[in-house]
């Protein structure tokens, strides 16, 4: 799997590039595909952008104590749903 990104996304956002480097690199058990990854972050950025997604990404990551793997979920979702209540409970 070729991990780098594709020469249309190359040149974006420095944050986004952040996010998806944690996303390939420290998410235990995450199924990181560059392309789908960069339009799923791009897409939280511009539907939470008073978020920090990174540490949010993070919170996730640590509350479920690197264990992603052995739950029966769908990561993307889990993650979007994570940010999106944690976009309510700031409020």
């Amino acid at each position: 799997m070729d991990n780098n990104p594709p020469q249309s996304f190359v040149g974006f956002d420095p944050t986004i590039q952040g996010i998806l480097e944690y996303l390939e690199h420290h998410l235990p058990g995450y199924p990181f595909l560059t392309a789908t990854d960069t339009l799923f972050v791009e897409e939280l950025q511009r539907d939470f952008p008073h978020l920090d997604l990174l540490e949010e990404i993070k919170t996730f990551r640590w509350y479920f104590d690197d264990d992603l793997s052995s739950k029966k979920r769908t990561h993307r979702a889990s993650l979007r749903r994570w940010i999106a209540r944690s976009k309510d409970w700031r409020r």
